[in-house]
């Protein structure tokens, strides 16, 4: 029996980013109004009633600076860590029972932003695995570690299409840092030459995999000015595509 032709990227890996490129950030408004008020109940219940305006001025605060610092420089605040300097903005205790009951809606706000599937996401990542493609979902997380990032893929069918996961929080770094790239081509068992990132941010996407030595695909469906020799797509179903000709 002649064995079955390889697939034209039998031999490659396809890093692909999740918020912002499979689904979408959802309704942030909401997420962040329910981590406002559990974080509000929570505080009333351990005897700490301030007023809702510096509970949301804290929590937002100490997200927008985490957040910054994380894009900038790949590091990787512990969900735990973030929740502490929210108290210490608020001039409160480290009670370590109050930071582990706040912990839970701080951890699980983003599901009540109710992310959707960006049209094209399934279709584009079997055709990827169809031409013999190694998949990897890599993705940062900030107030959502990988135990809640799963819980978003199993409810959007993404689970099993990948071969790997490489969340940030996992990693103890996030992209744009080489090691989250690194991890990648580690899981996949393969060189971070042999594998292709697939995201929507410049900096951390982008610039990330290029640095670390892998190659490239913007999403780009806002037409954002793109670096020269990295190819941008501006739906998901020409993601296949910008791959293989990436590769060639």
């Amino acid at each position: 029996m002649t064995p079955a032709a390889a697939g034209p990227l039998e031999s490659w890996v396809v890093s692909v980013d999740l918020w912002g490129t499979l689904i979408t950030y959802g309704d942030r408004d909401a997420e962040a109004a329910w981590r406002i008020r559990e974080f509000a109940t929570v505080l009333t219940a351990f005897g700490h009633d301030l007023p809702d305006g510096q509970v949301r001025e804290a929590i937002l605060t100490v997200r927008a600076e985490t957040q910054q610092r994380q894009r900038a420089t790949g590091e990787q605040p512990p969900v735990r860590g973030q929740v502490e300097q929210m108290l210490t903005v608020m001039d409160l205790p480290l009670d370590k029972r109050l930071v582990d009951t706040l912990l839970v809606p701080h951890t699980h706000a983003v599901l009540r932003a109710c992310p959707d599937l960006i049209p094209g996401a399934h279709s584009a990542l079997w055709a990827l695995r169809q031409a013999g493609a190694r998949l990897v979902l890599t993705s940062n997380t900030l107030a959502t570690p990988a135990s809640v990032s799963r819980l978003i893929l199993d409810d959007h069918d993404l689970a099993a299409v990948f071969d790997e996961t490489v969340f940030s929080s996992d990693v103890g770094l996030a992209k744009p840092r080489r090691e989250m790239f690194v991890a990648v081509a580690a899981a996949a068992g393969a060189d971070l030459d042999r594998v292709v990132h697939v995201g929507n941010s410049l900096t951390t996407d982008i610039h990330g995999a290029l640095n670390a030595g892998c190659r490239a695909v913007l999403f780009n469906p806002r037409g954002k000015p793109c670096p020269a020799g990295v190819r941008a797509i501006t739906s998901l179903d020409q993601m296949p595509d910008a791959v293989l000709a990436t590769c060639s």
